[in-house]
């Protein structure tokens, strides 16, 4: 039985206390703690951290393997005089060959990895003993903390501490809290772009009338548009040479559709899980599944019909989910970290990404300091550099057969 790591301490006059937790019966035991905790920290970049997103997703993974893969959780919890101040997500991973990694719970579907807390209060002294547990988890050989913004608190505890990406990351973010309406945004842009956008929606309105729908986690629209989301998706990453191994697990599927969402209400953002749907003629031509988080928007996964590629569904639905977003209250329009060419022309500024591999052993060191940082980027960068019909034909090579 793995035994909970943790620590108590006094400091200037407040009682500290940190745990970790191991089960979604201890996660779910503390669901307001946590909710609360999101609402009160005002801090961006930690949807992936959130209990809605941490337990469906636990939920969801202990019912696909109960017994070939069990669950490893690692919820590490802070708490002063009784109230949860600090919080930070993780699990322990299998890696070949055997390496235990130490990493947030979620990934490879998490797509920022953070520390939720009321960094207020925080003392300097509780940080390093915060770190000192995590580093001091039970059979862990290496700590990798992937895509954790540089000005977080989260980057404090860290320091310089481990092997560095040699690539450094961005996420790429709209301001939309910078414009007083959508009218105003779109005179920010640049002639050539506004012409560019209306060219793509004059050829999309010849197809037929073009709609616009929104649908919350929860509910059975949201979920029939995300499955037919993941089915676009497939389609283009065949079409183009690409593998995303998870996007093809029914697990996804059912992950995603279990998450919870509602519109903005009682003067509060949009909260969760949430598909934009922009419709041609009555019919989807461009999906979009995001989450949002006190005014906050991550723009998850976008996918369109392969059919109608050349009408750019994709451009318009961005476009459209962006008008919705400031209609909404949502001040930050996020497209996430993965480098695209495409971004530039959504994005207004970008905030800065680190990821770190922290060895805790010569196990650990083979893999963060050869394989993460200089095996792994090496065979990527040249599968990236094949043409689309080299990376198809590669790829059939380890599809396993039809049964």
């Amino acid at each position: 039985m793995h035994q909970s790591a943790g620590f108590a301490t006094s400091l200037d006059g407040h009682e500290y206390k940190f745990e970790c937790l191991t089960s979604t019966r201890q996660m779910a035991a503390i669901e307001k703690d946590w909710k609360q905790l999101e609402q009160t920290c005002a801090q961006p970049y930690i949807y992936f951290q959130s209990f809605d997103w941490c337990y469906t997703w636990c939920v969801e993974m202990e019912k696909s393997t109960p017994e070939v893969s069990p669950l490893n959780i690692r919820v590490f919890t802070l708490w002063r005089d009784g109230k949860l101040v600090f919080i930070m997500p993780m699990m322990i991973t299998g890696s070949a060959p055997g390496i235990r990694c130490l990493t947030f719970l979620s990934e490879p579907h998490g797509q920022y990895g953070n520390a939720i807390c009321e960094r207020e209060k925080l003392p300097p002294e509780i940080g390093p003993q915060i770190w000192k547990q995590l580093k001091s988890t039970p059979d862990v050989d290496v700590i990798t903390i992937n895509q954790f913004p540089s000005s977080s608190y989260l980057a404090t505890l860290v320091g310089d501490e481990g092997d560095a990406e040699n690539a450094v990351k961005y996420a790429s973010v709209l301001d939309l809290d910078s414009f007083e309406s959508w009218e105003d945004y779109q005179a920010s842009l640049p002639s050539k772009t506004r012409k560019s956008r209306r060219k793509v929606r004059t050829k999309m309105e010849k197809k037929g009338p073009v709609t616009f729908e929104v649908h919350y986690g929860g509910t059975d629209e949201y979920a029939k548009y995300v499955a037919l989301a993941l089915e676009f998706k497939q389609v283009w990453l065949h079409e183009t040479g690409r593998r995303a191994a998870v996007l093809s697990q029914d697990f996804t599927k059912r992950y995603l559709c279990g998450l919870s969402g509602h519109p903005p209400r009682d003067n509060a953002h949009a909260y969760g899980a949430v598909l934009t749907a922009l419709m041609v003629d009555g019919k989807p031509a461009g999906l979009e599944i995001g989450f949002c988080l006190e005014g906050h928007y991550y723009s998850y996964l976008g996918a369109f019909d392969w059919q109608i590629r050349n009408l750019s569904p994709g451009k318009l639905q961005m476009e459209m989910t962006q008008e919705w977003a400031k209609s909404a209250g949502i001040k930050k329009f996020d497209l996430l970290g993965d480098p695209a060419g495409y971004k530039s022309d959504w994005v207004s500024s970008e905030i800065q990404l680190e990821s770190r591999s922290i060895s805790l052993g010569m196990r650990g060191y083979m893999y963060s300091a050869l394989w993460k940082a200089k095996l792994r980027p090496a065979i990527r960068k040249t599968f990236n550099a094949m043409d689309s019909r080299k990376r198809a034909n590669l790829l059939k090579l380890f599809r396993k057969p039809n049964k």
